[in-house]
């Protein structure tokens, strides 16, 4: 077990590429895991810092790459359950939960299909969603049946990102994805609110794996992320932070 150190933690999160910068001399390398929903905010701190490898992917995956032995000292998840299965199987400790988002419901920029609301119009075109495993999948669902609604999609993705680039690139009428995600898009969607998303927000524990507490390497990544311009730079994206 790494020695124990204080934790100050404000706000997180990474996804689904990958990135590295080079160590200086003395410092430990580390591996950080990231929600894809959290990519860019994490490989911008990446860049910031020395010694950083970014993996993004969505939530599932990670903790499957985790449980399969690949390296990884962080793992920053989109919901508690993906969170659990790492904590059940005593691989890992949460240190706390960095951020929120919530899901809405995107179409093309122009609205060709004439999507009219997170509603049965939804279904009548070409809706592309996250598969049930997946933090926005499991949230879809729960917000589809708070709604009365029942989803039949045309697809189903393993991360908010290929949902949000389904519709992007014309693939997909309508898809729902996280808040930041859309933000992301610009002009090239247009935003449609669900009703009752903010009763079912994503969380996004923290977890140091293999270890309960962070080293000093692990809690400079933590404080650059969570903290100051970090911080802000969630809270700019759409994320609500602690």
């Amino acid at each position: 077990m790494k020695k124990l150190s204080i934790l100050l933690l404000a706000g997180l999160t990474l996804t689904a590429c990958s990135s590295a910068g080079d160590s200086t001399e003395g410092e430990r390398d580390i591996t950080v895991m990231v929600a894809a929903s959290m990519c860019d905010l994490a490989e911008t701190v990446a860049g910031e810092m020395s010694g950083v490898t970014t993996v993004c992917s969505g939530s599932a995956d990670l903790v499957a790459q985790i449980e399969t032995g690949a390296a990884a000292d962080i793992l920053v998840t989109a919901n508690q359950k993906t969170a659990d299965q790492i904590i059940d199987a005593e691989r890992g400790t949460q240190l706390d939960v960095i951020a929120t988002n919530e899901l809405v419901l995107v179409v093309p920029a122009g609205n060709p299909a004439g999507v009219t609301g997170f509603d049965e119009s939804m279904n009548a075109s070409d809706l592309v969603v996250c598969a049930p495993q997946v933090p926005c999948g499991d949230v879809s669902s729960q917000l589809a049946e708070l709604n009365g609604l029942t989803l039949t999609p045309v697809s189903e993705e393993q991360s908010v990102t290929d949902v949000l680039g389904k519709i992007v690139s014309g693939q997909g009428d309508a898809g729902l994805v996280y808040r930041t995600d859309a933000n992301s898009a610009g002009d090239a969607v247009e935003i449609i609110d669900i009703p009752g998303a903010g009763e079912v927000p994503n969380t996004y524990p923290l977890l140091v794996i293999d270890s309960d507490s962070a080293d000093d390497a692990e809690q400079a990544w933590i404080d650059a992320f969570t903290t100051g311009a970090g911080r802000q730079r969630m809270i700019d994206s759409g994320f609500t932070t602690p």
